[in-house]
């Protein structure tokens, strides 16, 4: 699992390649908690290039979503592949952290453009 990050006007773009899966937990908790130092509230996890994601991958997304929450921010999740958006969907996470077709249109909505 290779993690990037990028800032871009206060929302936190979390990139994640590779499988998403027990193992790979601890960088996503150092991204966790250097989210909580800077004071970032608003999160994308941009899936587009994990093509697999188990329980642990789960924790880490509704922990991060619980941790933003806390401090009156939001996680949307983006561009997840049929495999992973099933996931997703069986495991009900969808229902708690809103899933985006790409990063671009997680962005807008996050900061509350209206989409066309």
């Amino acid at each position: 699992m290779r993690l990037e990050s990028q800032i871009r006007d206060g929302v936190c773009i979390l990139r994640l390649q590779g499988r998403f899966v027990t193992g790979s937990d601890a960088a996503l908790v150092s991204a966790q908690k250097s989210l909580e130092e800077v004071g970032i509230a608003k999160a994308v996890v941009d899936l587009s290039a994990v093509p697999y994601v188990d329980s642990t991958g789960l924790a880490f997304m509704v922990e991060l979503h619980k941790s933003l929450a806390s401090r009156g921010g939001q996680l949307f999740l983006a561009g997840a592949n049929a495999r992973v958006r099933e996931i997703l969907e069986m495991t009900r996470i969808g229902e708690i952290i809103p899933l985006f077709q790409d990063v671009e249109d997680a962005e807008a909505a996050l900061r509350g453009e209206v989409l066309c």
